[in-house]
Formats: structure tokens, sequence, C-alpha cells
């Protein structure tokens, strides 16, 4: 039943993830009362995506697009693979290659992600099993 469970919201979440659009929003103009000249109020660029991959046995997939991130910012990342039995890493490969991760449990993953330095950040996956795992879920940041 508890495996029914969960495979059911696996579905759903796998659904609800494909429905996902990207977007982002940009700076907004603001009228300064004193001398009526405009002002862009700073930047705050979210956005969010989906993903749909197989991973092969022991190997790594990095993401396509960049996140341009500053220090402090957060990462969301959450997703759902299957068999749910497979040993995987899900977390950000950072401006010098490097695999900042959390080990995932169950088929499923959802973890926020701070970086500790501004630059170009990418959605990493590694697959610890010998099975090819198919994986889709969004990356939020």
């Amino acid at each position: 039943m508890y495996k029914a469970f969960r495979k059911v919201l696996a579905a759903v979440a796998v659904v609800c993830c494909l429905c996902l659009n990207a977007g982002a929003t940009g700076p907004e103009s603001i009228i300064v009362p004193y001398d009526g000249s405009k002002v862009d109020t700073a930047a705050i660029l979210r956005a969010s995506g989906s993903f749909n991959v197989s991973v092969n046995p022991y190997a790594r997939a990095k993401g396509d697009t960049d996140f341009p991130l500053e220090a402090g910012e957060t990462v969301r990342i959450y997703a759902t693979y299957s068999p749910d039995s497979a040993s995987m890493d899900f977390g950000l490969v950072d401006p010098d290659g490097v695999f900042h991760y959390v080990s995932a449990e169950n088929g499923s993953f959802d973890e926020t992600f701070e970086v500790p330095e501004s630059g170009n950040y990418r959605l990493g996956i590694k697959n610890n099993s010998g099975q090819t795992v198919k994986v889709s879920g969004f990356v939020k940041y």
C-alpha cells in the first residue's frame, strides 16, 4: 500500500512539473518624489524550470542552463526518480566545477541550497547505482 501511494505521489509530482513554465521578474521603476526622476530598484531575478532526464549507471548529469546567483541566494531542487532504490546525489555545480550535493533516499529529493559565492551554477545529478535511473523534477532559483 505504501509503495503504491509513493508511486501515485511521484506520478502527480511529474505531471505537476511538466506543467511548470519558466519565468522571471525584472526590475521595476519607481518615481522619486523630489525631482521626478526614475530609479531602478534592485532586480530580484527568480525563475524555475523543470527537467526530465535518464542518468546512466555510475554517471553524472549536468544541466545545460546556468543559474547566475549572488552569494547568499538559494536554489531549491525537487526531484523524483525511479527505481526508487537507486542511490542518487543532487546538487549544484559551482563555477569551478565542484559538485556540492546531498544524497537522496527512497525515490525523492527536496532540498534548498544556499550558494556561498557569486557566480554561475548548474544543476548536478549523480547516479551511484548500477542501473539507469529516470529523474524528473524542478529547480527554483
